[in-house]
């Protein structure tokens, strides 16, 4: 795990960096965006790795991902790829399964600290035929052709996104708690490919403990703001044009987090995630734990 990033550094010299054309094309999401809405001392810090930066519409990804890191890579940011399990250059004969995805490190100093991960909005906001919830396209660039991965329920996230003072646009944090709850109606057994400070968790628990997070910092800044978040889920998959089968999703939309609270070996991994991500700089215990997601679901539970 990284040392703790100040989000709204990193969010400006991100802003420097990308064309400025595609500043109102890319969407920051993840833990990163969280931090600038809801740290509000005057570090902003948290810790992680990992710059999520999705491309939307989806009509425009593909060509807005080439050109965003055709310039990166030209003014030296490098990729970066676990050559064990992806080719890297890639080239037209790579198949999709071993292409690269777009991750870029920053050059100069600190360009280990964090890196730029590229990601397309879906085409839509469900699963596909298969019941899967990953999308992939191809990019091609001069250098490699790497790949922009989607995922069907993240697309919620281009609803009423937040500027940033930098010029670039955070994922709200209402539609970035929508987006895990609507993937994660249920606790799966699929593990993060990476650590977290020695223990590879469940995605799930990653993603729900991260909603649990964003709930109670966004309760102590504002009692009634949790409260909002079932009307903004309704207003963003019914304006977003989501399927009936997404928005019947909202009926349950909580069964997951109901999972988290009936399962002390699950908060046990999620409150480590939090912990060290954002909520790094004000660390829970299990207990608090408890009570925020008894909290959150007493708030967003209708009555």
């Amino acid at each position: 795990m990284s040392d703790s990033l100040n989000a709204h550094v990193v969010l400006r010299k991100l802003a420097q960096a990308l064309p400025e054309k595609h500043h109102k094309s890319i969407i920051i999401v993840g833990s990163l965006s969280a931090a600038a809405q809801l740290i509000k001392d005057a570090d902003t810090e948290l810790r992680t790795k990992d710059i999520d930066g999705m491309l939307a519409p989806n009509a425009t990804a593909v060509i807005a991902a080439r050109e965003i890191a055709t310039t990166l890579i030209e003014e030296g940011w490098e990729p970066r790829a676990d050559t064990d399990r992806f080719t890297l250059p890639a080239n037209g004969t790579t198949p999709q399964e071993k292409l690269p995805v777009v991750r870029l490190k920053p050059p100069g100093d600190g360009k280990d600290e964090w890196f730029l991960e590229l990601l397309g909005a879906p085409p839509t906001l469900a699963p596909d035929a298969e019941g899967n919830t990953r999308y992939s396209e191809r990019v091609e660039t001069s250098t490699s052709h790497f790949e922009i991965p989607s995922f069907a329920y993240l697309g919620v996230t281009q609803y009423q996104p937040v500027p940033h003072e930098s010029g670039l646009q955070l994922a709200s944090v209402a539609t970035m708690a929508l987006s895990n709850l609507l993937h994660h109606p249920r606790i799966e057994d699929q593990r993060m490919s990476a650590s977290i400070e020695g223990r590879l968790v469940k995605r799930a628990n990653k993603d729900l403990g991260r909603v649990v997070a964003m709930a109670f910092i966004s309760d102590q800044l504002d009692e009634d703001a949790v409260e909002t978040w079932p009307d903004v889920w309704h207003k963003a998959l019914q304006e977003l044009g989501a399927p009936e089968g997404t928005r019947s999703k909202l009926d349950g939309i909580n069964s997951g987090m109901q999972a988290l609270l009936e399962s002390p070996e699950d908060q046990d991994e999620a409150l480590h995630s939090i912990n060290y991500g954002l909520l790094s700089s004000r660390p829970m215990d299990i207990r608090q734990f408890q009570i925020a997601i008894r909290r959150y679901l007493q708030l967003t539970t209708a009555r």
